[in-house]
């Protein structure tokens, strides 16, 4: 949970590189920013303190872990039998889910279990749902079952003989304040629909975004890394633990401290949110993240600063020592939120999306890309292929761009274009940008000189845009981090993930499938739900956790809008 996966940069899920305390406490106004404007009156000061007094007695509520679960037990106790319902609407947008391709050749489905989505409220949802989608008929099927595993997100699951095996993951309270990680085993019986909780005495310790795949020779499942953050107690880990699943007992083969994993061991650092695939003798460990606490000194020393990787590591499973890899080929650069999947048939492993933020005019604005290329890596060498995607026939194949994130995101920042993949997080500045795009020149510069933004004069408005128009490129989904990826046969797909929009993350539920043949492209399966519709392609949305702030943005931003507009119809 969680890009991500975008070191200083929004909160982001911590199983993709996302610090969800980080972005409740900015929505809650506990980051110290404090409410920002004019002095206010004593009795408009008395009523927002009522209305935060009742804020954050509901909110200790919702909160309440223990009381949560033990009314979602509660609820499972009373199902007896399998309710399956075929053909129905697809799942709710969502992100951080398992979405995993089953062994049978028909049909050719894929297993979508749990995630988590933040809804128009700012609330956080966290499923404990199930769902098989049959891509050959693009159909879905609700299954319910007694006795199945309590909700979560950023866990694992794996598809072995007629099963799904799952581990691990965290429950999140609504306001992102609480966090609760399992260390439990299920399996799915695939024919019977129904679940065993399996969890021995003896295995890793409860973590989420970790990474787990099935072993080369088949007998058994690889479990690497994760994270276990409480808020009081943050540890990332680095060990590496093998599931026999005849004896169903867990051997820790690299690490295994309880502490974070054998730091002093030659192997990759400990991290969450990794890319990891398994072949012949090889087990493949590839980028992932880790937060750090601050350092103390210094105005910014209590925030906790994040790392991504983009090292390449691999395991000799007959020997368990890992060698670092040199870098080869073309590799994706360091990103949070990316996701990825194993085509098994070419021997190679695919990434896709992900997200960085850029930091314009020395940290002022700060714009987070969000991509939506991929690439490929050969499991027999570990070389990085970037997918070029083919739009139709007898076209020129279209490369992912390379070096070309940050001066996209300063054109953005000065208003010159508009690009959905580029997600700008202050209020003022996306009305500058927005006034920016609409009104050029002389006009709008000498508009501004009337009043500031922000507390500064706005440099935004000062640089007239292109005017270009984009230009027409292979269709490919929107920019996300935290999406579903699964193989099945030659074609990759894919399901929601998420983006922000100005302060708020906003869940999707679009489907896709890229097809990993010769002329690799994108084909659009289903759409938007008209509810995530509304959500992406709003004029304006805010977060509604800071009600007050919120308005007196949207207000300002209108204001600004306003004034310029009427001074250049007044140059007209």
């Amino acid at each position: 949970p969680s890009h991500q996966e975008s070191a200083a940069a929004p909160p982001r899920s911590m199983g993709s590189g996302r610090d969800k305390r980080k972005k409740a406490a900015k929505r809650s106004g506990k980051d110290g920013s404090g409410p920002s404007g004019d002095a206010k009156t004593s009795a408009k000061t008395d009523k927002n303190a009522a209305k935060l007094e009742r804020r954050t007695a509901k909110a200790a509520a919702d909160d309440d872990i223990d009381a949560l679960l033990a009314n979602i037990r509660l609820m499972d106790s009373k199902l007896k039998e399998v309710e399956v319902q075929e053909d129905c609407p697809k799942p709710g947008p969502r992100c951080n889910c398992s979405f995993t391709p089953t062994l049978a050749q028909k049909p050719a489905e894929v297993i979508l279990f749990g995630g988590e989505c933040v809804d128009a409220t700012g609330k956080t949802q966290t499923f404990g749902d199930l769902f098989r989608y049959d891509v050959g008929r693009n159909k879905w099927t609700k299954v319910v079952s007694p006795n199945s595993p309590p909700p979560r997100s950023a866990h694992q699951a794996v598809a072995h003989g007629g099963y799904l095996y799952v581990f691990g993951g965290e429950f999140t309270s609504p306001n992102q304040e609480k966090f609760h990680h399992y260390r439990d085993l299920w399996r799915l019986d695939l024919e019977e629909h129904a679940w065993e909780n399996l969890t021995p005495k003896v295995g890793p310790s409860a973590r989420s975004g970790h990474r787990m795949v099935t072993h080369p020779k088949g007998k058994s499942l690889l479990l690497f890394g994760g994270f276990y953050d409480t808020g009081d107690d943050i540890r990332y880990y680095n060990d590496v633990w093998e599931l026999n699943l005849e004896a169903m007992t867990w051997k820790c083969g690299f690490g295994g401290d309880v502490a974070g994993g054998a730091s002093s061991l030659e192997g990759p650092s400990p991290r969450s949110a990794s890319h990891v695939s398994a072949s012949n003798d090889s087990l493949w460990v590839y980028g992932g993240y880790r937060k750090f606490a601050g350092d103390g000194e210094g105005d910014d020393g209590d925030v906790e600063k994040g790392s991504t990787h983009s090292d390449l590591w691999r395991m000799d499973l007959k020997s368990w020592r890992w060698e670092k890899q040199k870098k080869a080929g073309m590799a994706p650069g360091p990103r949070a939120g990316a996701t990825s999947a194993t085509h098994g048939a070419k021997k190679r492993h695919v990434l896709f999306g992900g997200v960085v933020d850029h930091e314009i005019r020395k940290g002022e604005v700060i714009i987070s890309e969000f991509f939506n290329d991929a690439y490929s890596m050969s499991l027999d060498n570990g070389r990085w292929y970037p997918v070029c995607l083919y739009a139709d026939k007898g076209s020129k194949p279209e490369a992912p761009r390379e070096g070309t994130g940050r001066e996209e995101a300063e054109r953005v920042a000065r208003g010159e274009v508009v690009n959905e993949n580029f997600n700008v997080r202050d209020a003022t500045v996306r009305a500058a940008i927005k006034i920016q795009a609409h009104y050029r020149g002389y006009a709008v510069r000498k508009a501004y000189r009337l009043y500031r933004i922000g507390g500064q004069v706005s440099e935004l408005l000062y640089s007239p845009g292109s005017g270009e128009a984009a230009p027409k490129t292979a269709p490919r989904p929107r920019g996300r981090m935290n999406a579903a990826l699964a193989v099945r046969g030659n074609a990759m797909y894919l399901f929601g993930g998420a983006i922000e929009i100005g302060d708020v993350e906003v869940s999707l539920d679009d489907v896709w499938a890229l097809e990993l043949s010769a002329r690799p492209k994108w084909r659009k399966i289903a759409e938007y739900s008209p509810e995530v519709a509304e959500r992406v392609h709003g004029e304006a949305v805010e977060s509604s956790d800071d009600e007050e702030e919120g308005e007196e943005d949207k207000e300002r931003a209108h204001e600004m809008e306003f004034r310029a507009r009427k001074t250049v119809e007044g140059k007209e």
